[in-house]
């Protein structure tokens, strides 16, 4: 295992995602507009419907999961990192459907906000970059 440098805590947001917006790419620009390249997101809120994905380990590849009804976010959860050399969000969503089923996944772009409450937290210190890894085809942290 690679040597683990720790993180300090930098700024905080708390702010709020408007009706119609695509919740991943919102996110993504939030951060590349503020300079966070690494971090930790947390959110709740309402979705006018979400795209999100399940990963299958035997085929090495995310199967998309289009959900077209309102929903509520119960977690959003995931980091943000550099991939690209722009910031990239990585993250999951614990979903509630009218009837209380709940549903989750990776979250993808096509997920449109109906409103959403954000937490991220800035980690300062050198930045996770993320790179495709052979053996999974997964984007991870190199």
């Amino acid at each position: 295992m690679a040597e683990q440098k720790p993180y300090l805590t930098g700024r905080t947001y708390i702010f709020k995602i408007n009706r119609g917006k695509d919740l991943q790419e919102a996110l993504a620009d939030f951060c590349h507009d503020n300079q966070i390249k690494c971090g930790i997101i947390n959110g709740i809120g309402l979705l006018e419907n979400a795209t999100i994905s399940y990963y299958d380990q035997a085929k090495k590849k995310h199967e998309k999961i289009v959900i077209a009804e309102e929903l509520e976010i119960l977690s959003l959860m995931g980091n943000v990192s550099i991939m690209d050399n722009r910031s990239h969000i990585f993250a999951n969503l614990t979903l509630a459907k009218k009837s209380g089923e709940v549903v989750g996944g990776h979250l993808t772009l096509g997920t449109k906000v109906f409103v959403a409450e954000i937490y991220i937290q800035e980690l300062v210190g050198e930045p996770k970059v993320r790179k495709q890894d052979k053996a999974t085809k997964l984007n991870l942290w190199i």
